[in-house]
């Protein structure tokens, strides 16, 4: 069985500073790998390198997927000045038929004509991390997923993402939020 990610000696740095060097791992299907490491570590680089957001120094990364990769950044990434349901509509996950559902999770089922920049910023969160629950991929990839998050919602999404590998997806997230998720851990502060 091939990996769906497999990192050979990757290395980055900027300027001259190295964030890490020769990092090399394997996910396979089913199988989440906790990234870890000091602030200024490179978590958020190593995920936009595998996204393809950003290129290593040094190294090879290779990716065997059949469908597209669920990206979710540390930044939201949504418009302020639009609607809960007109970001959804942007999103294209408006029509989804277990959008309800999260929705009512979250407490956010009467909101969506609410302007994104009235809500908190947990709940904004919230309003990012449906296109994680309602992804059609093989690999998510999530940059501090939890931050801003109640515990209620942060258990939640453990128990989602568990239930993704269960299906045979593969996880690659930052956190520096101890998750119960079912995962290897990969530390960047001992890879300089």
């Amino acid at each position: 069985m091939q990996p769906k990610v497999k990192a050979t000696n990757l290395s980055y740095k900027i300027n001259e500073k190295k964030l890490f060097q020769n990092i090399s791992f394997e996910l396979m299907a089913g199988k989440a790998i906790h990234i870890q490491g000091d602030n200024g570590s490179g978590k958020t680089t190593l995920l936009k390198i595998i996204c393809g957001l950003t290129n290593q120094v040094k190294g090879e990364i290779e990716k065997k997927l059949d469908k597209q990769i669920c990206f979710l950044g540390h930044k939201n990434a949504l418009k302020q000045y639009l609607t809960v349901e007109e970001n959804l509509s942007l999103l294209n996950i408006i029509n989804h038929p277990d959008l309800k559902q999260h929705l009512i999770e979250f407490g956010l089922d009467k909101s969506l004509d609410i302007n994104l920049s009235s809500l908190s910023f947990g709940q904004q969160k919230k309003i990012a991390l449906l296109r994680v629950f309602l992804n059609d991929s093989d690999l998510i990839l999530l940059d501090e997923p939890c931050v801003g998050l109640d515990t209620q919602s942060q258990n939640y999404l453990c128990r989602f993402l568990n239930d993704e590998l269960e299906h045979r997806k593969s996880i690659l997230f930052s956190s520096h939020i101890s998750l119960d998720i079912n995962s290897e851990k990969l530390n960047l502060s001992d890879q300089v």
